[in-house]
C-alpha cells in the first residue's frame, strides 16, 4: 500500500474532519506541520498572516495536541535556524519527527534522541551527484528535489543506503533555479509577501505557462513508475483548505493498482 505524508494547515477543524475519514487513515504515513513562527524559519511564511493562524504559542500548542490525539505520527518543519532547545521543546510536547535542512543539527539530534525520525527537507535541493557523493546517514529519509519527477531513470542511480520521499502534486517548475528566493521570503505583512513572491516566481511561472510537463506533478495513476524507488510520497500544500487536503489524499490514494495514464517517457525529460 502506498503511503503519504500530508500537510497540516493549522485549521482547528482539521483533526475532526480527518478523523471522520477512517477510510483514508491507512494511507497516511505522517502529518507534517510548520513550527511556531518564532521558533525557526520555514517556507510558506505568509500563512502566519492568515486570520485563523494561532495568536499565541499556547494556542498553537493546543492545536498540535489535538492533532497528536489522532494517533498519527507528526513531523515538525524546522528548515532553517532551528536548534536543540527548540527540538527538545517539541519532543516534550510528544512530537518525534522533524524535517530539517541542517546536517550538523540532525547529527546532534540523532545522537541525543535516537528514537526521533529525521527527514532531510526538499529545500536542500540535492542533485543526483550530491546524493551519490555526500553522507546523509543522520537522516531516516530524504525528500527528493522536484528535478527527479522529470528524470525518472535517474532514480535507479540513487544510493540504495537511503530512503527517499517524492513530492507528487507540486505545481512548481521541476528544475527551478530560484527556489530559495521564493521558499524563504519573510516580510512584515501579507501584501509585502505577495509582491516579493510574485517577483521571485516570475521566471518560473513563465516556464510553467508552456505546459504541465514543466511542472513537478505526477498523476495518481503514474505513481506506479516511481513506487520501486521511494519509501513514501509527500502531498502539498499547507496553503490548502482542509477539504482540499483530504480531497487530494483521496485522489492519490485511489490511484493504487492503476496503470500509467501517461507514457513513461513523459517523466523523462
Amino acid at each position: 500500500m502506498r503511503r503519504f505524508e500530508i500537510p497540516y494547515n493549522l485549521d482547528k477543524g482539521f483533526p475532526g474532519e480527518l478523523a471522520a475519514r477512517q477510510d483514508l487513515i491507512p494511507y497516511i504515513d505522517s502529518i507534517y506541520a510548520a513550527a511556531w513562527k518564532d521558533d525557526c524559519d520555514n517556507t510558506r511564511f505568509d500563512i502566519t498572516f492568515r486570520d485563523d493562524y494561532p495568536r499565541t504559542y499556547e494556542e498553537y500548542e493546543s492545536r498540535m495536541k489535538e492533532l497528536l490525539s489522532l494517533g498519527i505520527p507528526v513531523s515538525i518543519l524546522a528548515q532553517r535556524n532551528a536548534n536543540m532547545e527548540m527540538i527538545k521543546k517539541y519532543r516534550d510536547l510528544g512530537i518525534h519527527g522533524f524535517i530539517l535542512n541542517d546536517d550538523k543539527l540532525a547529527a546532534e539530534i540523532h545522537e541525543a534522541y535516537p528514537e526521533v525520525k529525521l527527514t532531510l527537507s526538499v529545500t536542500r535541493a540535492l542533485t543526483l551527484q550530491e546524493l551519490q557523493d555526500g553522507r546523509f546517514d543522520m537522516y531516516d529519509r530524504i525528500v527528493l528535489f522536484h528535478w527527479f519527477s522529470r528524470h525518472l531513470d535517474s532514480l535507479q542511480l540513487l544510493p540504495q543506503r537511503y530512503r527517499y520521499v517524492m513530492i507528487c502534486n507540486s505545481g512548481c517548475y521541476y528544475d527551478c533555479k530560484w527556489h530559495d528566493a521564493h521558499w524563504f521570503i519573510k516580510t512584515d505583512d501579507a501584501e509585502a509577501y505577495r509582491k516579493e513572491s510574485e517577483q521571485a516566481c516570475r521566471s518560473c511561472n513563465a516556464i510553467l505557462m508552456e505546459g504541465k510537463q514543466n511542472s513537478s506533478v505526477i498523476e495518481p495513476e503514474d505513481l506506479i513508475y516511481f513506487d520501486q524507488y521511494v519509501d513514501c510520497y509527500k502531498l502539498v500544500d499547507r496553503y490548502d483548505s482542509t477539504d482540499a487536503i483530504i480531497g487530494i489524499l483521496q485522489k492519490y490514494s485511489s490511484g493504487e493498482g492503476t496503470s500509467g495514464s501517461r507514457p513513461r517517457e513523459y517523466y523523462n525529460i
